[in-house]
């Protein structure tokens, strides 16, 4: 728990760069949940011991909730138990959206959380960003299939968007339903494909790329997407 604590913690120091508003003890903002540790099974997330979101299963984004916005002690337990596998105590900025995400094996769960980007994109395009928490040796590059691939996002690093603050921005593509495959970087090694992703214009995504470098089953790597907006 003092580990995630710690890295929520840490994030959170980042974020509060961005945007600098105080909050007040009767502010709201909006939180959701992302769980990305393929061992942990569904998750429920607690807001000063308040239930705000349960049974969060891996690889699943809850809805935004509407929380306090005052300082507030945030933990994680296993869906429908007491077990608590992680906490950490954060001030949010009022009348925001952030998402907060765990991810690594239950036994050193970590976590990160950011303030998210509601801007709608451009019109008649679709909004893109992508994030590694599977830590596949490697660097990733995302590439788009088509008559002339596209090479969406490069030599990209696990978990790089925690000290690259531009990696949370979204990139704008043409809509459209296409493969992604996550290949190592400079290469044509395939390490894993979503196939058939469609991007609708107006809607914003974050490719994921998720799982145990070795893993098999249900725990292997592999890239999906997140429906952000």
């Amino acid at each position: 728990m003092k580990r995630l604590a710690k890295a929520l913690l840490l994030t959170f120091l980042v974020v509060s760069v961005i945007s600098c508003t105080k909050s007040t003890p009767t502010s709201t903002t909006n939180l959701r949940f992302i769980n990305l540790s393929p061992n942990a099974g569904a998750l429920d997330v607690y807001a000063n011991s308040n239930l705000v979101v349960g049974s969060v299963g891996y690889g699943s984004a809850s809805s935004y909730q509407t929380i306090n916005a005052s300082t507030t002690a945030v933990s994680f337990t296993l869906a429908g138990t007491a077990s608590m596998i992680g906490s950490g105590t954060v001030a949010f900025n009022p009348n925001n959206y952030y998402s907060a995400i765990v991810y690594d094996s239950v036994a050193i769960i970590k976590g990160n959380l950011f303030q998210d980007d509601r801007t709608a994109p451009p019109t008649g395009k679709a909004f893109i960003r992508f994030f590694d928490y599977a830590n596949v040796n490697s660097s990733i590059d995302i590439i788009r299939s088509g008559s002339t691939p596209v090479k969406l996002f490069s030599s990209r690093n696990y978990v790089d968007h925690i000290t690259t603050l531009s990696y949370i921005s979204y990139t704008a593509i043409d809509p459209g339903i296409f493969n992604a495959s996550a290949v190592v970087a400079g290469t044509s090694s395939t390490i894993t494909q979503l196939p058939n992703f469609e991007a609708v214009a107006g809607k914003s995504y974050t490719l994921v790329l998720k799982g145990f470098y070795g893993g098999t089953g249900t725990q292997a790597v592999f890239l999906g997407p997140i429906t952000d907006q």
